[in-house]
């Protein structure tokens, strides 16, 4: 397809600028901008398990149709395989998607059962800024197939925009020994609500993030069981939410203003503090990655992303350029943050380590939902020399 459009403007604003702070270290981009690549993301491990067992790592693109340009009557995306030589392959491809479109891949992990290490997403049932606002599914992947399996509808629930399930998220996975054991999370954006799912399909909403619950609707933008480095919420649902805010409200919300997005606490029934965290017990954001002994002087520490504040999570509509305001930050075992790398296009960023290399997919604008339809998306990559 790269030999029929020319993307060299494109390649020009969206050009690789990453600046990275510390001796040792280096970037490069290793899946280009303006070539096959949308809005990818790299899939997401609760156990820090990305590679398969070939070096290679799976991930997710939101856009893409079998040619370029636009058919808003047929589904979008794929799921995608970065191998070890950096060649991508492809697991789906964007004409056997149907009407629908992928989101959020994460690993399955043991507790749901004979679904180990397949592939969890969600998605819109349909194309587009349309189909964001309206029903989305459950899916699951497993390798060798042509397509995602359907595996739950996830219903209405609630009042706010209608119980509409739009703007949907997969999440974790509850642990051994919770009522939610065995269960995987999801949430819509749109009515504010996280369901759960079991590895029988069947799901329910399981808390409605609006009054009485919260002192006012709360979107939902991940929830996980906290990691050992959260200390004393170590093992505890932490949410990560925007108060006062669903998906159809914030249509208008500008892109490039600062989101404010704050961690909550949740018990095992569901009940939040509408209270958020404290910023100084927050180490990082609840999907930060620890880098492995393979990652040099800074093995151990933490690394998640200031995105600069762009929000392209449920706001991904204007017309100028993403800015270079992005920041890799890296959390030292003291509990201290240092800026690692910076100049780059945040949006949502997705973090994976393979090796001495930790991966970062950069999304660009929204092809879905910011009905923004050129391959801006890329794969960059930090080496430890």
């Amino acid at each position: 397809m790269a030999e029929t459009v020319d993307y060299g403007w494109l390649k020009e604003e969206r050009a690789f600028k990453m600046d990275v702070k510390e001796a040792g270290y280096s970037a490069r981009e290793i899946v280009p901008v303006g070539e096959q690549t949308y809005d990818p993301q790299l899939i997401f491990c609760p156990n820090q398990d990305w590679l398969e067992p070939d070096g290679s790592i799976i991930y997710g693109d939101i856009g893409g149709q079998q040619t370029y340009g636009w058919d808003e009557t047929k589904g979008h995306g794929s799921i995608m395989k970065l191998h070890a030589d950096n060649s991508v392959e492809y697991l789906v491809r964007p004409e056997n998607m149907g009407t629908y479109m992928p989101l959020c891949p994460i690993r399955i992990p043991p507790e749901f059962g004979a679904y180990k290490d397949q592939v969890m997403l969600v998605g819109q049932a349909g194309p587009g800024r349309v189909g964001a606002r309206n029903q989305h599914y459950v899916f699951k992947y497993a390798q060798g197939d042509s397509k995602m399996e359907v595996f739950a509808e996830i219903p209405h629930a609630g009042t706010l925009n209608d119980g509409i399930p739009g703007a949907g998220l997969t999440g974790g996975f509850g642990p051994y020994g919770s009522p939610q054991e065995g269960k995987f999370f999801c949430m819509s954006m749109m009515n504010c609500t996280i369901y759960t799912v079991d590895n029988k399909g069947h799901i329910e909403p399981w808390v409605t993030l609006t009054p009485p619950v919260t002192p006012a609707p709360m979107m939902p933008l991940d929830i996980q069981v906290a990691p050992a480095w959260w200390g004393e919420y170590a093992g505890e649902y932490i949410v990560l939410g925007k108060m006062g805010a669903s998906y159809i409200d914030d249509v208008d919300f500008k892109a490039t203003e600062k989101p404010q997005w704050l961690h909550y606490l949740m018990d095992r029934n569901g009940k939040i503090d509408p209270t958020p965290i404290p910023l100084d017990k927050v180490p990082a954001l609840i999907d930060a990655v620890k880098a492995p002994e393979s990652f040099g002087r800074f093995a151990g520490d933490l690394f998640w992303v200031d995105e600069g504040g762009v929000d392209l999570n449920h706001v991904t509509t204007w017309d100028e350029p993403v800015p270079y305001k992005a920041r890799l930050l890296r959390t030292d075992k003291d509990g201290k943050t240092h800026v690692f790398a910076d100049n780059f296009q945040g949006a949502s960023t997705m973090l994976a380590f393979r090796g001495n290399e930790l991966l970062m997919s950069i999304m660009g604008k929204s092809y879905s939902t910011g009905e923004y339809h050129h391959p801006d998306g890329s794969i960059y990559a930090v080496t430890a020399e």
